[in-house]
This record gives C-alpha cells, structure tokens and sequence, in this order.
C-alpha cells in the first residue's frame, strides 16, 4: 500500500538529516503513513557508515526510512503512488523532473528548505518556508531564475524550520554529558569549548588559521564544525565546487582536527560561544541558547550585517575582527545572554505562534492532505508575485533593506510605496 508521504530528499548535507528521520517519527506518530528515502551517492547525499551506522540500516528500514542511489531515488519519487511527494529546495538537476512526473500522475508536491535564506523552487504546488522573509531572500536578494517560479505554488506555508531545532543525533549513539564529548575528541571539560563554523571565504590562513590560534592562545578548547561541503569532501571525494580549490578538507589544511558530521548537533549543544564570519548558522543559534560571535566578513558583508542584525539580541558583532575576537576570548569578554534574549532572536526568524517547527510542518502537510482543520499561516500566492511582496515587505527592515544592492534597494521601496 502506498504511503501518504514520500519524503525523497536529494542533498542531505549538512548533517541535518537525523531531523528529517524525527520528523518522520512525528508524521507516523499523528497517523500519517510515511516513507522517507535518502540519496547516497555524491556529492551532497549520506553514506552507510559515516553518516548512519551500517548495523542500523535493517531497524531504520523496517521504520521506513532507507538510503538508495540517487537514481532510485529520482524514480522512486516520480513513480511511487504516494498521495503527496515532499523533497528539497536545493539547487538540483533531478528535482525539477521528479515534481513534474508526480504531479503528472496526480500526486500533490511540496518542496521543503534547510535554511532561511535559500530555497530553489523547481515547481511544487506547496512550499514549507521558515518564515515569510525567505521569500524576500529569494526574490530581492538572491534572485535566481528560479525565484520567478514561487509564484506557481497553490500555497506558502509558514512553518518555521526543523533543521534549526535544537535536535541532537542520536544514530551512533551520542553523548552521555560534555564530559563524554571532550573525551572523544581530547578537550579539557574544565575549559570553555568555542566551536568555529568557518565557511569558503574564510579558508586563508589570515582568517581560519587566525581564529584558531586566537582560541587556543585564550586557553580555550578549540572545536570545528566544517561547512557541509567539506563533509562531503571527506565522505565522497572530490566534486565540482567541493573542495573551495583547497584539493583536500580545510580542516587537514589547517592542521585542526573537525567534529564528525554526526556529531555536529552535539557540538552546538555543549560548545559556550560560536565563532562565524560567513555562516548563516548565526541565525541558528539562538534555537540552541548559544552566543554568536560574528567578524566582518569579506563576501557580501551588508548580508552577513544584516543576519547579525536579526539575532542581535544574543550575538556578539566584532568590528575590530580577529584582534578583537583574541582580546575577548582572552578576558572571556563574552556577555551572558538571558532566555528572553534568546527567545527574541527566535521569534525573529520564525513567526511567534504554537509548537515547535516539527509540530507546524506536520500540520502544514495534514492541511495540503486534506485540508481538514486550522490552516497553518500561509499565504496563496493565486498565480501572482503581488501576493508574496505582501507577505514578506512588513518585515524587512531597514538593516535588511541596506543589505540590498542600491538599484534592488531603490526596487523594493517604489514597490512598497505603491503597496
């Protein structure tokens, strides 16, 4: 019998994909049937070992959860009779054709981003976004071809984002206390741990070499949680674009050694401070209570400004870059953030409003099944851009409106005053 869902998703980077395992937990647990199948081949797709445990494989099947090539994936999710077909927003040369065959067989699509700031429509009838300003992201700031395209969806719902709940990765295990994980990767548990997300601009040894030498000069315990790209690097090999010209994983160029992918979640939760220049993790770690500590960065820096300036409550912003990063980490001139100023970032970067995002994507997908209850908050966008401009200008504000280039800037303002 074929399942309500089929969630076939092509580019598990990030580490992230132990949340798309918990969400499918939470659809079979509200009496939704579920099937959830992972691409693992490269470049962005898991792989049996250094991402799920191989001895875990037949349990994770038997839950309906499978890793399979990525062209069984691509004809699993065109063919499979599931009522609704949920895959990602990333860019991807698959997806778009997986949509077509399943709407063409009568399926309903939906399409489901990582982040805040990205998502790639390839055409699904509803998209699950983190917030109303990722619309604006797509359609003033990133402006790809494909942005013209989130104006075809039947809806827009708002659901916040599972991947940034604070869900740790239990598939090899975990840790018992901070304890356990200073031990595997030989910290000292009596000093503060400064987790380093370093991004494709910083590979320089004036910016990733220097942040590390300013942890560890403070007498703090260093850890590093590499971009997903790098990851990739490690679990496939070299692919276009994977290795930033470095030829092997930066963490190896630099001499450091990174936190496994797995254990990327565990990080986040026992580190004390987090150091990023272009990460947009600074807009993640409110949900995991942990202060941001932000240096200017080199590529599109009024962005970067403008994402420090969402989650200004609890972060840190650095002007006086890695220098003054050594100073503060010296003196741990870091301030201590209260649960309010916390959950001021929080609300943010998703609408304020009942449950978790694991709870408001579950009823988003209900509501796309059958329409039955409370809709979630959503906006249709009835075949036009007008709609989604409206959704999303009350909040850009003007950090965000400076982000933007002067004649996308001088755009968004006569279409604002016009209404």
């Amino acid at each position: 019998m074929a399942p309500d869902v089929l969630i076939a998703w092509f580019n598990a980077h990030g580490g992230a994909f132990h949340k798309l395992i918990e969400l499918h937990a939470r659809l079979v647990a509200a009496g939704l049937s579920c099937e959830l199948c992972f691409n693992s081949g490269p470049p962005r797709g898991l792989k049996a070992g250094a991402d799920v445990p191989a001895a875990l494989l037949p349990e994770l099947a038997a839950r309906g959860v499978r890793l399979v090539s990525r062209p069984e994936l691509a004809a699993l999710a065109a063919q499979s009779g599931a009522r609704l077909v949920l895959t990602d927003a990333h860019h991807d040369a698959d997806i778009p054709a997986v949509l077509a065959a399943a709407r063409a067989r009568g399926a309903l699509t939906a399409q489901m981003a990582t982040l805040l700031g990205d998502f790639t429509c390839h055409g699904a009838q509803y998209l699950l976004m983190q917030h109303p300003l990722t619309l604006f992201f797509e359609r003033e700031f990133n402006r790809t071809r494909e942005s013209a395209r989130l104006a075809e969806a039947e809806a827009v719902y708002f659901t916040g984002n599972i991947f940034f709940e604070p869900t740790v990765n239990g598939l090899f295990g975990g840790f018992a206390d901070r304890a356990a994980f200073c031990a595997k990767y030989g910290l000292d548990p009596a000093r503060r741990i400064c987790l380093w997300l370093p991004s494709a601009p910083d590979n320089t040894p004036e910016v990733y070499g220097a942040v590390c030498a300013a942890v560890r000069e403070s007498g703090c315990n260093l850890a590093v949680k590499l971009h997903p790209w790098d990851y990739a690097l490690k679990k496939h090999g070299r692919g276009p674009g994977e290795s930033w010209g470095l030829g092997r994983p930066s963490d190896e160029v630099f001499g450091v050694r990174a936190v496994d992918e797995p254990d990327s979640s565990w990080a986040f939760r026992f580190c004390d401070a987090a150091i990023l220049r272009t990460s947009a993790m600074s807009l993640e770690l409110p949900f995991w209570e942990r202060p941001g500590l932000l240096l200017p960065a080199a590529l599109k820096p009024r962005l970067f400004e403008a994402q420090a300036h969402m989650a200004r409550r609890c972060s840190v912003w650095l002007a006086g870059g890695v220098a003054e990063l050594s100073r503060r980490l010296a003196a741990w001139d870091v301030p201590g953030f209260a649960p309010a100023d916390y959950a001021a970032a929080r609300d943010a970067v998703r609408l304020p409003g009942p449950g978790d995002a694991y709870e408001r994507t579950v009823a988003a997908i209900r509501h796309i099944l059958d329409g039955g209850g409370v809709p979630p908050e959503h906006v249709r966008p009835d075949g036009g851009l007008r709609a989604l401009f409206r959704a999303y200008a009350p909040y850009v504000d003007a950090a965000l409106r400076r982000a933007l280039t002067p004649r996308r800037r001088l755009r968004f303002e006569f279409a604002r005053l016009l209404g």
